[in-house]
C-alpha cells in the first residue's frame, strides 16, 4: 500500500461500499416507514435495483469477496522480496512487513464476506454473527494503522491518526446496531458514513503522500511542518462535512425509489434475502404494528 493506488483501490471499495449502504439504508427506512413496519439492522442489503433475480444472490457479498482476493494478491506480490548473497548464493524470500499489515487487514474483510455468504445459504450461524465480524473487522484496520504511523514523520502520524479515528467511529456504529433493544436507522446511516469517510481519506492519504502531482512526501522538506499540522484537521473536517452532504442528498433517489416501488417490493423476500433470520421476522412481528420509525 505504499504508494498511491495502494491507497486508492481500498478507499475505493470502502466508498463504494459506504455509499450502498447509505442508499439502501435510506430506501431500508422509507419502505419499512410506508408500510409501518419496524427497521432491521443486516450487514449486507439486497440489490433490487438489478431485478428480482440479482436480488436473491449475495452481491454485495460477492463485491467484498472480489476486492478483498484482489487487494491481497496486490499486497503479496508487491511485497515479495528475493534478495541473493552473491558471495555465498545464499537466496532469502521474504514479505515486507508493511504490505503484510495490508494483507491481514484484507483477510478480515474476507472473511466478513465468507461469513455474509454463509449466512446467506441459511448455515445456522448465530444470529448479527454478520455485524459482530464487521465490527471484529474494523477493529482489525484500527489497531493496523494505529501502529501504522510508529517511528514515521509526525506529519504522517497525524493523518494516519485521523483514520483512526473514523474507523473506531464505525466500530461503536456497528455496536449500537446490535446493543439497541428497539432497532433505529440512525446507528446503520453512522456505520455508511463513517465507511465513506474512511474511505474518502484513503484518497486523501495516497495524494498528500504520494501524489504524481508533486515530489514524494519523504523527499521534500516541509519548511513550516505547524502550517501542514493545522491543515491536515481542516482537510478531515472538511471530510466530515461533505461526507454528511452526501448522506442527505443519496436519501433523495432512495425516496424516490421507495415511492415509485412500494407495490413492486415484496416485504418478505426484502427483509429474508438480506441475510435476516426467519426467527427476526417472528420477533418483528410481535412488536407493535405500528411502531413508529
Amino acid at each position: 500500500m505504499g504508494s498511491l493506488p495502494g491507497h486508492l483501490v481500498p478507499g475505493s471499495i470502502f466508498v463504494i461500499i459506504g455509499l450502498w449502504w447509505m442508499y439502501s439504508t435510506w430506501l431500508r427506512y422509507f419502505v419499512c416507514r410506508q408500510r409501518r413496519r419496524p427497521f432491521y439492522i443486516t450487514t449486507a442489503f439486497p440489490c433490487h435495483c438489478c431485478g428480482p433475480s440479482v436480488a436473491k444472490l449475495p452481491m454485495e457479498a460477492f463485491f467484498v469477496l472480489f476486492g478483498t482476493i484482489l487487494g491481497i494478491l496486490i499486497e503479496l506480490t508487491a511485497g515479495f522480496n528475493r534478495d541473493v548473497d552473491f558471495k555465498t548464493g545464499h537466496v532469502s524470500i521474504y514479505e515486507g512487513a508493511n504490505n503484510l499489515q495490508h494483507f491481514s487487514m484484507y483477510l478480515m474483510f474476507l472473511l466478513v464476506a465468507l461469513i455474509e455468504i454463509l449466512l446467506y445459504y441459511r448455515f445456522p450461524l448465530p444470529k448479527y454473527l454478520d455485524v459482530v465480524a464487521g465490527c471484529l473487522a474494523f477493529s482489525s484496520e484500527a489497531l493496523l494503522f494505529y501502529f501504522h504511523g510508529h517511528a514515521r514523520d509526525p506529519v504522517e502520524i497525524q493523518i494516519h491518526v485521523f483514520l483512526v479515528m473514523a474507523v473506531v467511529a464505525t466500530v461503536v456504529c456497528g455496536v449500537f446496531e446490535i446493543a439497541q433493544q428497539e432497532k433505529k436507522v440512525y446507528a446503520t446511516l453512522m456505520r455508511a458514513y463513517f465507511t465513506v469517510l474512511q474511505g474518502s481519506w484513503f484518497y486523501t492519504i495516497g495524494f498528500f503522500l504520494y501524489s504524481p502531482f508533486h515530489a514524494h512526501y519523504k523527499e521534500s522538506e516541509d519548511p513550516d511542518p505547524h502550517r501542514s499540522s493545522m491543515l491536515i484537521p481542516y482537510y478531515f473536517v472538511l471530510h466530515i462535512a461533505a461526507t454528511l452532504v452526501v448522506l442527505i442528498v443519496v436519501a433523495i433517489p432512495a425516496y424516490v425509489v421507495s415511492k415509485r416501488q412500494f407495490q413492486a417490493i415484496d416485504f418478505a423476500e426484502y427483509g429474508e434475502v438480506s441475510m435476516v433470520n426467519h426467527d427476526e421476522d417472528e420477533e418483528m412481528e410481535k412488536l407493535n404494528g405500528t411502531t413508529s420509525i
